[in-house]
């Protein structure tokens, strides 16, 4: 399938920007019997248009970090109150981590939100980045920003269940490796959240 194909499945795919996905605001998780807020958070996941294919942009977290260190994930954080949307917040995360700024990015749509156990509701911004973008990486939260060919990913084989222990009871998670690096968790659920939409069209 060639990268007009894809990009036009990825645009049916996601919600639009301007149907953004809602989310309660008296939703809560449990760990371990205790009931955490949950902050709102966005991630932009970055689709790198390449040689006639598309490829994701992700980013490797500083080993040294307290939370999440040396783990894979998609360039975001926190909305600030100063933030007008998701789009805005990964938009401003993805400059602040990596240094690709907002004008060689163009956002695109949404996923659906999704809860993690470290008590965030993230929103995924989809959005394309040109293939000439400029890394500067901010050292003291990310180590490395790669890519990965996203017919890869499309790849059924890919995407693996494994069962985790944490916060006191047994957890499904998504996984999948790629070049010596396990990307899991939060990541590879915005991954299958994709998919499922994509292969429901």
């Amino acid at each position: 399938m060639n990268d007009g194909a894809i990009e036009e499945r990825l645009r049916n795919a996601v919600r639009g920007l301007d149907d953004p996905p809602g989310r309660s605001a008296h939703s809560r998780i449990e760990v371990a019997g205790l009931p955490l807020p949950v902050r709102p958070a966005a991630v932009l996941v970055p689709f790198v248009p390449r040689d006639g294919r598309l490829s994701v942009l992700f980013t490797r977290r500083n080993p040294n970090l307290r939370n999440h260190a040396g783990q894979v994930s998609f360039p975001g954080g926190g909305i600030d109150a100063g933030d007008l949307d998701a789009v805005a917040a990964a938009l401003r995360e993805t400059r602040e981590e990596t240094g690709i700024d907002e004008a060689q990015v163009d956002p695109f749509g949404y996923l659906d939100c999704l809860d993690t156990v470290s008590g965030y509701c993230v929103t995924p911004v989809t959005g394309f980045v040109r293939n000439d973008y400029a890394v500067r990486l901010h050292e003291d939260e990310v180590d490395e920003v790669f890519e990965v060919p996203f017919e890869y990913i499309l790849e059924p084989s890919t995407l693996r269940r494994e069962l985790i222990h944490w916060g006191g009871r047994d957890r499904e998670i998504f996984t999948f490796d790629w070049d010596g690096r396990r990307i899991w968790g939060v990541t590879a659920a915005i991954l299958k959240n994709l998919l499922d939409r994509m292969h429901g069209q």
